[in-house]
């Protein structure tokens, strides 16, 4: 009986850890996660801060986060830019996203999903903000990320 406990306790450990994300706060993202492709072949404008969002254009949750996300960068101006990564086709997710392209917003797409696998993304919507050296400071929901959040990054910097 105690086998059977120890081994239902270690899968269900195992299954907990292939559902987090590969992301701890205050380390580098991995070098090696940049998009390649861009909408329009636009990047957006460097800045201080960047909102890495992962999404998918038929995701209610992902249609939200990019709302709440989007007045923010407004909001922070040359300080914070925005990301939005997809795994979904060009010719798809462009015509959905382009009317979200800005200065501070860029729209990538994860060919293969690379940079999803790269930084362990399993849920989305998903979102990590990081300073200019790629240090991870704050994860989650990209919805929850508000100018409170922001803020808190900004005076602990």
């Amino acid at each position: 009986m105690k086998r059977l406990f120890l081994c239902i306790t270690l899968l269900l450990t195992l299954c907990a850890e292939g559902f987090t994300q590969n992301i701890i706060i205050g380390e580098k993202l991995p070098s090696d996660v940049r998009p390649r492709r861009w909408l329009m072949d636009m990047q957006p404008e460097a800045a201080d801060y960047t909102c890495i969002l992962f999404y998918h254009s038929e995701s209610p949750l992902c249609q939200r986060a990019l709302i709440a996300i989007k007045p923010l960068v407004e909001q922070y101006g040359e300080l914070l830019n925005l990301v939005v990564i997809t795994k979904e086709e060009y010719d798809k997710a462009g015509v959905a996203l382009t009317e979200h392209l800005d200065d501070r917003i860029g729209i990538a797409f994860d060919d293969g999903g690379r940079v999803f696998r790269q930084l362990g993304v399993t849920f989305i919507p998903f979102c990590v903000v990081c300073d200019k050296k790629r240090h991870a400071l704050w994860c989650g929901n990209g919805a929850m990320f508000t100018a409170e959040v922001m803020d808190k990054i900004l005076t602990t910097k």
